[in-house]
């Protein structure tokens, strides 16, 4: 049976700005002043840990700043919505059949976003990053999820808007959609099963 697993921040959630914002305003506490435009085009091309981690050189302590952004980007959980389409696609893909499931790099609030709007019910597992796997691109979280429901990795996607998320689902041995919208930086890897521009594609492809 066909299974799709989400990734959520930039792909179900639209929560980049608020993730944005709190990147900045972390660097910003330490006396860095970076440009917007370039950290963003950096976030998407790898993760936020990385990028904070690249400051080391100058002297700050990348778990420092990570503890930090947690901090101010966790206490704007509430200002983040779904993306568009999002709704749509997960009723249409419910309708079908098929299963969910979210595996992100979102701490411990990821259900309570979901919870919050009204879309939780649409998944049978969200593994996020208290459990404490090693990092995308990592194979870890997905696997865990394939074994935990016994998912046919043949027959499993899994959804992200970065390139980590496509090499993510290569290291796991699943197929992959990568969801690039018009305005995303993202630059795709070669390795997708599928790039969608809208979400609301998913249901319409040949899963």
């Amino acid at each position: 049976m066909t299974a799709l697993i989400w990734d959520l921040d930039g792909t179900l959630l639209d929560s980049y700005g608020v993730i944005l914002d709190s990147v900045l305003a972390t660097l910003r506490e330490e006396g860095v002043i970076p440009d917007p435009s370039e950290t963003y085009k950096r976030l998407i091309a790898g993760s936020v840990k990385s990028f904070l981690s690249g400051f080391a050189s100058a002297g700050l302590d990348p778990d420092g700043l990570w503890r930090r952004y947690r901090e101010l980007s966790t206490a704007r959980d509430d200002e983040v919505k779904l993306m568009d389409g999002a709704r749509e696609a997960l009723e249409a893909l419910s309708s079908m059949g098929i299963p969910g499931f979210v595996y992100t790099h979102k701490g411990d609030t990821a259900r309570q976003v979901l919870e919050r709007l009204g879309v939780l019910h649409y998944f049978t597992d969200v593994l996020s990053a208290e459990a404490g796997l090693p990092r995308k691109p990592a194979p870890d979280g997905l696997n865990a999820l394939i074994d935990r429901h016994k998912l046919d990795k043949s027959d499993t996607y899994y959804i992200g808007d970065r390139p980590i998320d496509v090499s993510c689902a290569v290291n796991a041995g699943v197929k992959s959609i990568l969801y690039r919208p018009p305005a995303s930086p993202a630059v795709p890897t070669g390795a997708e099963t599928y790039i969608v521009a809208d979400l609301r594609e998913i249901p319409e492809l040949k899963l």
